[in-house]
Order: structure tokens, then sequence, then C-alpha cells
């Protein structure tokens, strides 16, 4: 009985221990934001918000993407050589980022009309340099097949990060626990994989030639910097707009909302995901299409998202105030407004992978780029009407707007139409 519940091949096996620990690393953090909602306030989650928005945007660019070639080279002297060549552009760009923080902090604190940002900012070269670690680190243990500890690292941050949070907020009244506890969940694991001794081998860079391989997996710099750039500022600038025109309170409000609903969306997508990649580049490479499990996996998704977003929908302000807070009904009210884009993200993410299948990843810049203007213009409208809501709610337009232009698209080439 037992050897039937076991995974019939490596590639399940892997993906089971993955799952089981991306599970437990987003349940955690979830479980305890009720308790962390009623410790910290919610401006104390619109300043963190906000330094983690700076924070993300730059480690787009520290690294170069070169962290996505790690998995390419056969030879493993190519690959010290590029963790070698991440070292060189992530130290340069964590002194030029020190360097800026500590020469302009006040411009930068004016330039956000925050105050309280301002002692934040001189964590950002440690939490730039700690994302892109851990990043680099998660690839070579792919790479050394290491899945179990992949999946244990991902435990470790998650837990060791709401563990210090719960404790500081408990001993102080500083909003600062928010952000020691995403440092130390960095940092613990980090140790765990490098006492681990998994992939220290990497890291024998002596005499290493960068210039060769920096040069070969140039399009990762080339095209994949602008495009994640352009997705995440696009992501951020709503972030920007509401801890700047509007109140910490209102970006608390929002981040807690979009935290808590996106981590449950986003291990079910990324699951489908998997399995949809696989079988739909097998398709597309023997009969030049994929339209039999495009059809399959939307209807799936359709069904399997209406009955749980729809209750959403209808009770997200009462969910919010009783499971986080009578204070914290707003979140609902913003959940609220954008529970239809979070349905078609739901839906369309996992397809939009046909996209990349076709070789059509200039039409995703492209639409990158165009959510990116949707948005700007959207915080422009919302200012000058002074509405937060009207931001959330233009925001989720845009989005379901461009998820409809790419449902559309993927099913144009999951026909073979090029």
């Amino acid at each position: 009985m037992l050897n039937k519940l076991k995974p019939k091949s490596e590639f399940s096996g892997n993906v089971l221990t993955l799952m089981a620990g991306t599970t437990i690393a987003q349940a955690v953090p979830i479980a305890i934001s009720p308790i962390l909602t009623r410790i910290y306030t919610p401006e104390d989650f619109g300043v963190f918000a906000l330094y983690m928005a700076i924070s993300a945007i730059i480690s787009v660019i520290a690294t170069g993407r070169y962290e996505m070639a790690i998995m390419l080279p056969k030879k493993d002297e190519d690959v010290k050589s590029i963790v070698k060549l991440i070292l060189i552009l992530l130290s340069s760009v964590v002194i030029f980022v020190f360097l800026i923080v500590f020469i302009f902090n006040q411009e930068i604190t004016n330039l956000f009309e925050n105050k309280e940002i301002s002692s934040w900012l001189y964590f950002l070269p440690l939490s730039i340099f700690l994302v892109s670690i851990y990043q680099v680190f998660n690839y070579l243990l792919i790479r050394e097949k290491s899945f179990k500890r992949l999946a244990t690292n991902k435990v470790i941050v998650s837990t060791s990060n709401a563990s210090t949070q719960l404790a500081i907020g408990l001993g102080t009244t500083s909003s600062f626990g928010l952000l020691f506890g995403n440092l130390t969940g960095y940092i613990v694991s980090i140790s765990f994989i490098i006492k681990s001794k998994i992939i220290n081998k990497y890291f024998h860079l002596r005499g290493l030639p960068i210039k060769k391989v920096a040069n070969e997996y140039r399009n990762f710099p080339k095209y994949d910097v602008p495009s994640v750039l352009v997705n995440v500022v696009a992501n951020q600038l709503p972030l920007f707009a509401l801890g700047k025109y509007f109140s910490l309170g209102v970006l608390g409000y929002y981040s807690l909302m979009y935290k808590v609903l996106m981590m449950p969306i986003n291990l079910l997508s990324n699951t489908v995901l998997d399995v949809f990649k696989q079988k739909a580049t097998e398709d597309y490479n023997k009969y030049g299409n994929c339209k039999s499990i495009y059809i399959s996996t939307l209807k799936k998704l359709f069904l399997l998202g209406i009955i749980p977003f729809t209750i959403l929908g209808i009770f997200a302000p009462d969910l919010f105030a009783f499971v986080f807070g009578s204070n914290w009904r707003v979140a609902g009210e913003f959940a609220q407004i954008m529970m239809p884009m979070f349905y078609m993200k739901f839906v369309v993410s996992p397809l939009s992978y046909t996209l990349f299948i076709a070789n059509k990843q200039k039409i995703n810049f492209y639409g990158q780029i165009f959510l990116a203007f949707g948005i700007a213009v959207s915080i422009i409208l919302s200012i000058h009407y002074n509405s937060e809501y009207m931001l959330v709610l233009l925001f989720s337009l845009n989005y379901i707007f461009i998820y409809t232009i790419y449902l559309f698209l993927s099913f144009k080439f999951s026909k073979g139409v090029i």
C-alpha cells in the first residue's frame, strides 16, 4: 500500500519534495500573520513594504541575472566562473548602493516624503547582498539535485523570519522587528547551506576567467534584466504611490492584503505551471501545437478558482477584520476590489508560458512595458482625485486588461499560429 503512494519517478519525487517545503514555508507566515497584525501597526507594515519594494528593484540588477545561467554549463569550472562573475557584480552594486545611501540619505528620504524610511535605508546593501546570495545558492542546490536541502531552506527562511518578527514585536514596540526578521531568515538559511558543504566546491574561484562566461551568457543581462525590471517596477509602483501620496497605514493595508492572498495563489499557480510547461512543451515539439493540454488546463483552473474567489470577493472585508483584527478591514476592502484580478492571474499566469514555448518572449517584454505605462497613468489619476481606492481599482483593471490579452495570445500560440 505504501509503495503505491511513492512517486513513480525521480522528477515526481523532486516536485513533491519542493511542493511540501514550499507549502510549509508559505503556511508559516500566513498562520502567524493574525498575531503580527495585532503587534505591529499598519504603518509598520507600510514602511516595511516600502523598504522591500526598493530592495526588490535593486536586487533585479545586482547580479545581472547571471544566476539563471548556473544550470546551463556542462562543466563545473564554467559554473565557478559564473559564480565569480556574480560575486564581482554583486559586490560592486552593494558598494555603490552603500555610498548612495550614505551620501544621499536625506535626499532619498525626502523623495519618498517618509521620515521613517531614513534609518531603514542603511540596511539596503545587506538586504540586497543576502537576497542575491540566497538566490545563487538555490540555483547551485538545484544543479546538485539537492531538492531536500532546497525545500528545507524555504522552511528555514520562513520560520526564522516569522519567529524573529514575533519575538522582537513582543519584546519591543519597534517596527524594525519586521526588517530584522527578514534579514535573520536569509542569514540562518545561508549559514545552513554553507555548513552542509553541498555547494562549497563552486567557491574555489582563484584564477578563474570570467570574460568567457560573461560573453556566452550575455543575453541574461541584455534581455532578462530589462524584462524582469519592468515587471518588478510595475508591481512596486502602487506601493511607492500609496506610501508617498496617501499614508503608510494605507500602504500597510495593501501590502498585507497582497502578501496574504498571493502566497496561496502563487503556490497553486506554480504547481500547475510545473506540470503544464512540461506537457505543453512536449506536445508543441511533437505535434506543433499544445491546444489540447491548454484547453484542459484552462477549464481546470477556471473551475478550481471560481468558488473560493467568489467567496472572497463577497466576504473579504469581514474575513480580514475577523482574522487580522477589526482595524484591518480596509485591507479586506482592497482585496474585494482586486479579487477579479487575482482570479484572472490564477487562471492566466500558468497558461502564459505558452508564449515562451512559441519563442515569443518579446511580446511578454512589450506587455510589461504597456502594463507599467498603464499603472503610471492610474497613479496620476488617483493622485489627482486623491483616492487610494481608485488606485487599487485602476491597478486591478490594468492587470485584468493585460491578462485578457495574454489569454487571447497564449491560446492563439497554443494552436501553433506564429
